[in-house]
């Protein structure tokens, strides 16, 4: 009994022990199941995860790969004015200019097996991946060349998943479209050396003055170690630090059999400073070449032209600046330098708060000659004055009022206008400047002496006999774009007639050349760092007749004789034509800042020669109490004549070139100058009257700023 018993226990012992290991091996079972569950789950996520960053990861473009080619411009004779750089230091070397040892230090500090492994070392990796676990993420990297080619070609220095996914992921794309060698001279020219020095060509000529061929082993060891952490071993500033990276890479170098010992040892005991270059702390600021200052308006204008070409469509400004472009521009830079010396020293403004932006085209061909942007002007800055719009006042009196009659009624310069003291146009009343009317004038002095009754009168005549659009076609033709009507509030200056001084240089230009109108430009041509040409167009079309011209250039030509509006700035030996214009406020800021009766608001120089068309524009950032802020008195608003006759009177040539008259001009005098073939039956003999029809003992105090009755800003002259 006794037996059995036991015999019935020890069965049901190993049911038991045979239920428990059934149970552990279910358990077993179910936590491999489970972990391979979340393998793959996890394989999963970070394949989509991969996938992901990937997508997310910058465009692989060609043109981020090569590395960066300053751009050159040249002036209108050839000669190098910049190198647009951002103080960089660049040079660029072929992989087969670079000497066995150069490439072996590389290698041995950097990526030893490069020609060995993929995209990614992932023995180095598994050894990083340990010691990241143990160090913390990012404490130790097995970046190859290929991923600092990408990093520095595509994304940043930040330390984290994401970037390193889209490390992995470009690295592979790399390496699938580039051989190794082609690869490896990419890190070489792009890899950062301190000081603002990108590539080792450039390096070598920065620190030792020398052609790569030409350094000695512990130069080309120092330069191999220097990009890991370029500040820390920068030898200008630690020197220990920087000897102390030499021979670390050279004992690498020994290392991985690349060098003998007996070379490490006597490139160990060569001290990199023998043949440094010394160089104080101003020459090793990273900045802006200063010394080219003054051509910053010029380059401002160069770079907004630039990419109006087809050729660079697609492209932004900086890829293009650094794809080794040689650009070649109308600058004359003698013009460039007089221009913005007597902008930045000249005595013509009233406080830091006066603003100033101008141009000058070449008259025969519109070719931007030299251009200011504003006072001490650099290119670092969004405005450039001398191509923002500003209100141009009586400025464009010839082309939307006395240029549209001569062009399509043939008006003679003496034709007879009546002047009055005020005039109302669609329930607006103006006035002229001096708040008087002259009786009947010859188009000659009303254009000249800047009158603005005469102008309205005229721009009338010519909508009902030439067509309603007529002074706005005329205007069009010359550059001076309206989309809406001209009312006669844009004749005198009003709100829709803004314009750039660069727009009115070109528009002048036309009046110059005999008719032809062509847009002012800077760039000549465009050489690809290839060879390839691409040469630039630029609008050029016949803007009026040449009889036209002509006779408003010598009715212009009399601005600087008595009575005239630029009286007294004339430049001997040189036959010069202008139009003057001002500007006021509207009545409501008159009285909210306290305003004199006679401060203006804008002042404007339009002159040419037939060498050179020049426009000034002068005025404020802001407007201030009393005055300050304004043009106040005719001394003040003369302040552009000043600025123009000191700058025409250095560049322009004392030739005796005048305007050349055309057969299809009559007359011998500005003041009664005809179209060939017509006759103006509405002419005038009277003389010319000073300013309220004084006599010529103030002819020298003429303004041409204009205010209607109750000094509305839409009668700006």
């Amino acid at each position: 009994m006794t037996e059995k018993k036991r015999t019935t226990n020890s069965n049901k012992n190993s049911k038991s022990g045979e239920k428990k290991n059934r149970n552990i091996k279910r358990t077993i079972i179910k936590i491999i199941g489970f972990l391979i569950i979340a393998f793959i789950v996890l394989a999963l996520i970070g394949i989509l995860l991969f996938a992901y960053y990937a997508w997310k990861a910058p465009a692989f473009t060609e043109s981020k790969l090569q590395d960066p080619i300053p751009a050159k411009i040249y002036d209108k004779d050839g000669d190098l004015i910049k190198t647009i750089d951002n103080g960089q230091r660049r040079e660029h070397v072929d992989l087969d200019e670079v000497p066995k040892n150069m490439k072996a230090a590389v290698l041995a500090t950097e990526d030893n097996r490069f020609y060995d492994h993929g995209a990614l070392d992932y023995k180095r990796l598994f050894g990083a991946v340990a010691k990241n676990f143990t160090g913390g993420f990012g404490s130790e990297g097995a970046s190859t060349l290929t991923q600092q080619v990408v990093k520095r070609s595509f994304l940043t220095d930040q330390k984290s998943i994401a970037r390193k996914a889209q490390e992995a992921y470009l690295s592979y794309r790399l390496e699938q479209e580039y051989s190794k060698d082609e690869i490896f001279e990419m890190y070489l020219n792009k890899i950062y050396y301190s000081d603002g020095v990108y590539g080792v060509k450039a390096a070598a000529k920065y620190y030792f003055d020398k052609d790569l061929k030409d350094l000695n082993l512990a130069e080309q060891a120092y330069l191999a170690g220097l990009p890991q952490v370029p500040n820390t071993y920068n030898i200008y500033d630690h020197p220990e630090a920087a000897e102390s990276r030499k021979d670390t890479v050279l004992y690498l170098m020994e290392y991985h059999n690349r060098i003998s010992k007996k070379e490490k040892e006597e490139a160990q005991d060569t001290s990199i400073e023998d043949n440094l270059v010394n160089r104080s702390s101003e020459e090793r600021k990273v900045s802006e070449d200063n010394s080219t200052e003054e051509y910053d308006s010029y380059i401002n204008f160069v770079k907004s032209e630039l990419m109006n070409n087809k050729e660079f469509k697609g492209k932004n400004l900086g890829e293009v600046l650094n794809s080794g472009v040689k650009i070649y521009t109308n600058m004359d830079k003698d013009v460039q330098q007089t221009l913005q010396d007597r902008v930045n020293n000249g005595s013509y403004y009233k406080n830091e708060d006066q603003q100033v932006g101008a141009s000058i085209v070449d008259s025969e061909s519109g070719g931007l000659v030299a251009v200011s942007g504003g006072r001490n002007y650099k290119d670092v800055v969004d405005r450039n004055l001398a191509t923002d719009a500003h209100p141009t006042g009586s400025s464009l009196k010839p082309f939307l009022a006395y240029g549209p009659a001569i062009e399509n009624m043939n008006w003679a310069t003496n034709h007879a206008i009546q002047d009055e003291e005020s005039y109302q146009v669609d329930g607006v009343t103006f006035r002229n400047y001096d708040m008087e009317g002259h009786g009947e004038v010859k188009l000659y002095d009303a254009l000249r002496q800047s009158f603005n009754i005469p102008a309205l009168k005229t721009w009338q005549s010519t909508k009902e006999n030439a067509g309603n659009d007529a002074p706005k076609q005329f205007a069009n033709n010359v550059g001076l774009d309206y989309e809406g009507e001209i009312g006669p509030s844009e004749v005198l200056g009003g709100s829709s007639s803004e314009f750039s001084p660069t727009q009115l240089a070109s528009a002048f230009a036309a009046i110059a050349n005999g008719g032809e109108y062509n847009n002012a430009h800077s760039i000549k041509k465009v050489e690809k760092e290839n060879g390839e040409v691409i040469n630039y167009d630029h609008t050029s079309k016949k803007a009026m007749k040449n009889s036209t011209s002509y006779m408003l250039a010598e009715v212009l030509k009399g601005t600087f004789e008595a009575y005239g509006s630029a009286y007294g700035h004339n430049i001997s030996g040189v036959n010069v034509g202008a139009k003057t214009g001002t500007g006021t406020y509207g009545n409501q800021t008159y009285q909210e800042y306290g305003l004199p009766d006679d401060a203006a608001k804008d002042v404007w120089m339009n002159g040419f020669t037939p060498k050179y068309s020049m426009s000034v524009w002068m005025g404020f950032n802001e407007v201030k109490q009393g005055g300050v802020n304004s043009f106040v008195g005719h001394e003040e608003q003369e302040y552009p004549q000043f600025l123009f006759e000191d700058v025409m009177s250095t560049i322009s040539p004392r030739d005796g070139q005048d305007f050349t008259k055309p057969d299809s001009v009559n007359g011998d005098s500005k003041d009664s100058l005809s179209v060939a073939g017509h006759s103006d039956d509405n002419t005038t003999s009277k003389k010319p009257q000073g300013q309220g029809g004084s006599s010529s003992s103030n002819s020298n105090s003429n303004s041409d700023s204009s205010s209607d009755s109750n000094r509305n800003s839409s009668s700006n002259d």
